[in-house]
């Protein structure tokens, strides 16, 4: 809005946004982020001013994901490989982020899944703890690792696929995957 109460439009409205959401000289980590809405989210922040940390299991599309998010915003983007349910990869990932750019804002836990099966009888243990290990305990340990570490006003979020939104008897005590979004409430 101007002074005057009426709308703002052309670049002063585009300049309102960026002061209003403008992340420069910020850093946005974001998990599962060579892909999909990880991949946008990346975009997004780089877009509105972020260096950005890629964040995957696959160094080769993480470091495609940086180079490209790099080469249409000019700002920094690393890939880093990465696994969400391995808590060795969760403190390495932390580690790379303070060493290249010795601060983390933003963290985006996006990495997760959320496999088909045949019905809740055939869900081994191995298969439990897999899903357990990606979704929770790796967004836990980066949310311990960065938010003991972010100074002032950092950020974490956690966010969930639309895959994970399929119909189907769930039992009542599924952890997966709603205790992300709410973890982090």
């Amino acid at each position: 809005m101007t002074g005057n109460g009426g709308p703002m439009t052309g670049n002063r409205a585009g300049d309102a946004a960026s002061d209003l959401f403008g992340l420069a000289g910020q850093v946005a980590v974001v998990t599962g982020g060579s892909r999909g809405i990880g991949r946008a989210i990346a975009a997004g922040f780089a877009e509105a001013g972020a260096d950005v940390v890629i964040a995957s299991r696959k160094l080769g599309n993480c470091a495609a994901a940086a180079a490209e998010i790099s080469a249409s915003t000019g700002r920094t983007a690393v890939g880093v490989e990465f696994h969400a349910g391995h808590w060795a990869d969760c403190d390495r990932l932390i580690e790379v982020v303070y060493r290249e750019f010795g601060r983390c804002d933003v963290l985006v836990n996006n990495a997760g899944m959320s496999p088909l099966y045949p019905d809740l009888a055939s869900v081994t243990e191995e298969y439990y703890d897999k899903v357990q290990g990606v979704n929770l305990k790796g967004p836990f340990r980066l949310g311990v690792l960065a938010g003991t570490r972010m100074s002032g006003a950092g950020a974490a979020a956690s966010s969930t696929s639309a895959r994970s939104a399929r119909c189907g008897p769930v039992p009542t005590n599924s952890s997966t995957p709603a205790p992300r979004p709410a973890s982090t409430r």
